[in-house]
């Protein structure tokens, strides 16, 4: 699944950005606190309007009336996720969400980084996990703050973007 984002304006922070993330490949976004790297995710999921410039998936523009079929073919993981009592069935461990994520054979990962300081042994799984995500074709856009031996610049199906 393609995604592509021509001139999108979000806010202050995010001015005409343009990009392109293609099948088995990674976009690792980083930048400081308040960039605006959470508010890229949610407009990509179809949560915020955008000032200008579009978004598409596939060559399909993402609109109001589509987000909802395009969100069914996506897995989503937020960086912190609060349960109702009662739904114990529900994975609340960043690391089980991510896996869940990866495994779901959904065509576009969404991740967010953890809110939580990351441990080297956590930042390792995080990155072999997105690997496994995009060696099986799937598209990735992951905010990572942390640094893993396996999302690194030298990787060839990985791209990094610095809000």
């Amino acid at each position: 699944m393609m995604l592509e984002l021509h001139n999108v304006t979000l806010g202050d922070h995010i001015q005409r950005l343009s990009l392109t993330v293609s099948d088995g490949q990674m976009m690792c976004i980083t930048g400081q606190h308040g960039s605006g790297k959470t508010t890229l995710l949610r407009a990509v999921l179809g949560f915020l309007p955008l000032k200008e410039g579009h978004i598409s998936i596939d060559g399909e523009l993402l609109t109001p009336r589509s987000a909802p079929y395009f969100r069914r073919q996506t897995a989503y993981v937020p960086q912190h996720l609060s349960v109702p009592d009662g739904y114990n069935t529900v994975p609340t461990d960043y690391l089980q969400l991510l896996e869940k994520a990866v495994r779901s054979e959904k065509k576009l990962l969404i991740i967010d980084e953890p809110s939580e300081e990351v441990t080297p042994e956590t930042a390792e799984a995080i990155g072999r996990l997105l690997t496994e995500a995009t060696q099986r074709g799937a598209t990735v856009l992951a905010i990572i703050q942390h640094s893993s031996p396996n999302v690194q610049p030298s990787s060839p199906n990985v791209q990094h973007l610095t809000l």
